[in-house]
């Protein structure tokens, strides 16, 4: 029985990790290591109230997991690696679920003889509140090949493994597409939401949201552009309509973050923005203000919690 396995046991890695659990069609665990397996084992997750209690997988689980689905934070990746290699082999399908766009790329150079397959999650309202994550909506995982014209083996075998567990997914024909469409979502609502403390209720009620929102959105079209990436302006104003129609009482996950006086993933959002800018030559001015000043709130904040504690 061929074992699947997240590592990343966060609010939406939590969340898809309980539909496994139940539905116990195949072998599933969460991949740590440490102090952080020993809490899983001792404490397990909690999930709608319910607590459930996963396998593990260590080291000594190394070369059975046959797909591993990523859904660590940006800023944590780097620091898993070592609990990525200690459990698979290179059998192992790799499935990136980060935000952003540059997680795929580091994982290919970390792991060259494995498959690596781009991915999101949209549409999901999977929230931490204290040591319980709620979810009514699962969302859809959007994965595949850089180019799906056909479906290769490993696209064929995870939407196997989807369908099995009843987990909605869509295979996109152009995926890097569809990660930077999703990250320039991110890019907006994210830090323009941490700014203003709003919910998703307000993106459509004040229309200095909705300006901001594509002010700062269209420097990722801009950037797309020079990179001969298919993003589009109607892309833009799509995403915005789908921002304004989100569940009304949802927050972003770097608000969540903030209010939690947890890290945020802006030197992925708005910091990559300003990399990719000069590398491309195209000015970034809304972006490069949006990203100092979330990383200013984001280091006041934590310093105000930790002198609170």
């Amino acid at each position: 029985m061929d074992e699947i396995a997240i590592i990343g046991a966060g609010a939406v890695g939590a969340a898809y990790g309980s539909v496994f659990i139940k539905n116990n069609i195949q072998k599933f665990s969460f991949v740590a290591n440490g102090e952080r397996a020993n809490r899983l084992l001792k404490n397990g997750i909690k999930v709608n109230n319910e607590v459930l209690y996963p396998n593990v997988s260590t080291g000594e689980n190394h070369g059975k997991i046959k797909l591993l689905l990523v859904l660590v934070k940006n800023y944590s990746l780097e620091s898993s690696i070592e609990d990525i290699q200690s459990v698979i082999d290179d059998n192992t399908i790799i499935l990136s679920l980060l935000n952003g766009v540059t997680a795929v790329d580091f994982l290919k150079e970390k792991f060259p003889n494995n498959k690596v397959l781009y991915g999101i999650v949209m549409r999901t309202d999977a929230n931490r509140i204290d040591d319980n994550i709620t979810f009514q909506t699962l969302g859809e995982i959007q994965f595949g090949e850089e180019e799906n014209i056909e479906f290769s083996d490993d696209v064929k075998y995870v939407i196997d493994i989807f369908e099995k567990n009843k987990i909605k997914y869509h295979v996109y024909e152009d995926m890097v597409r569809m990660l930077w469409r999703k990250w320039m979502v991110n890019i907006g609502a994210n830090q323009i939401s941490l700014l203003t403390q709003a919910k998703f209720k307000y993106f459509g009620e004040f229309p200095e949201i909705k300006k901001a929102l594509n002010c700062a959105m269209q420097e990722i079209v801009d950037i797309a552009k020079k990179k001969e990436i298919h993003l589009t302006t109607k892309d833009k104003d799509d995403m915005i309509e789908v921002l304004i129609h989100y569940p009304p009482e949802k927050k972003t996950s770097m608000l969540q973050d903030l209010e939690a006086g947890r890290k945020t993933e802006i030197d992925y959002f708005g910091g990559t923005v300003m990399k990719l800018g000069k590398e491309c030559g195209v000015p970034t001015p809304v972006n490069e203000i949006l990203y100092y000043i979330v990383k200013a709130r984001e280091k006041v904040n934590c310093a105000e919690h930790q002198l609170s504690k």
